[in-house]
């Protein structure tokens, strides 16, 4: 067997056997392929990413909820109550930013899955996709330790699919190469959460300014 055909069956597995040696082999159950690993990772990265997108419509309606008091203590000229609610939402917006950086690394980290699956490319678009999802998940893992749980296991079956295709994975996930891809998507990822942050959630009015068009119930006797 050359290394092109040794490569490619560790990549898609073995080929179907007839009789007897198909039926041991089912009985045995080897583990999938690297190939399979891949696609399995894929399906939960996206299990995740729909975990995500719940937390952060449940944040977003606090954050309304928040932002509404906000407004309506300036209005009524307490500021000491506003400046509770700001803070409240300053916590709520943290949140949403760190859910929406890992959301979009991981949407990052899906598109050179698929990459690596079609193309086979597996060291120059699985190891910075394994380094990026490492660093991203460790910011959820007080915060949604279901989500990081689930993401610890794909970043574990990634790295034995990429071991077993190629010997130098674990020096791989070290090159510089790598660490400045995954840089990469982490600052790209980090970006786009920053300007979704924005559009999604509005800003809150100035404590030095009463919205336009209200009054406070202090304004009423002047």
């Amino acid at each position: 067997m050359s290394r092109a055909e040794e490569w490619a069956r560790k990549w898609t597995g073995p080929e179907e056997e007839p009789g007897l040696a198909r039926r041991i082999r089912e009985w045995v159950s080897p583990p999938p392929s690297a190939k399979q690993q891949i696609v399995n990772a894929l399906y939960k990265i996206g299990s995740q990413i729909n975990k995500l997108d719940y937390s952060l419509s449940r944040l977003q309606s606090y954050d309304k909820m928040l932002f509404e008091k906000t407004v309506s203590a300036l209005v009524e000229g307490d500021k000491s109550k506003a400046a509770m609610y700001a803070n409240e939402v300053a916590e709520v917006r943290k949140m949403a930013r760190t859910i929406l950086t890992v959301k979009y690394t991981l949407e990052r980290v899906r598109l050179r899955l698929e990459t690596a699956v079609i193309f086979g490319d597996v060291q120059a678009n699985l190891a910075p996709a394994i380094v990026a999802l490492r660093q991203a998940i460790g910011h959820i893992k007080t915060m949604m330790p279901d989500v990081f749980a689930e993401l610890v296991e794909v970043d574990e079956n990634l790295q034995v699919a990429m071991t077993s295709v190629t010997a130098q994975a674990p020096i791989a996930l070290e090159s510089s190469y790598v660490t400045e891809e995954a840089q990469r998507i982490l600052r790209d990822a980090s970006i786009v959460a920053e300007q979704r942050l924005k559009e999604a959630f509005p800003e809150l009015p100035s404590f030095e300014k009463v919205p336009a068009g209200k009054v406070s119930a202090s304004d009423n006797h002047k």
